[in-house]
């Protein structure tokens, strides 16, 4: 077995790491709204197309 011999790291270190796992944290959680948005606008959309559809289909077969 090879051990490395890797210093500790430093706090400095340790705290960069932290600050980029939570900056990587907040970046996924605004990725996740947007996606949830645009999931919940294109539904809206889809929902308002099959009303018009439906009102023009009901407006066709009543003459």
């Amino acid at each position: 077995m090879s051990h490395h011999n890797a210093p500790e790291p430093s706090q400095t270190q340790l705290q960069e790491v932290q600050a980029a796992l939570f900056s990587l944290r907040d970046g996924l959680m605004n990725l996740k709204m947007s996606l949830q948005e645009l999931a919940f606008m294109t539904d809206e959309n889809a929902q308002r197309e099959a009303m018009t559809e439906a009102e023009n289909l009901i407006m066709r077969l009543r003459g």
